[in-house]
């Protein structure tokens, strides 16, 4: 596969990814200030941040 066209699939990705990484922290947010903080939100938080900065590191090396 070309390198631009990795790139810009990469970027679509780390857009999809973006996207879930912001309402998993808002879902986080809404179960602490309901008061009833849980371990779900929080794994699937950490695991959206997790690829996110996999896909930006793997995005970073291709020239």
């Amino acid at each position: 596969m070309h390198p631009v066209a990795k790139r810009q699939r990469l970027e679509v990705l780390i857009g999809i990814l973006g996207f879930f990484t912001v309402m998993a922290f808002i879902a986080a947010v809404v179960e602490v200030v309901r008061g009833d903080p849980g371990v779900t939100p929080a794994l699937v938080l950490l695991g959206c941040l997790v690829l996110s900065g996999l896909a930006v590191v793997v995005r970073n090396r291709i020239h």
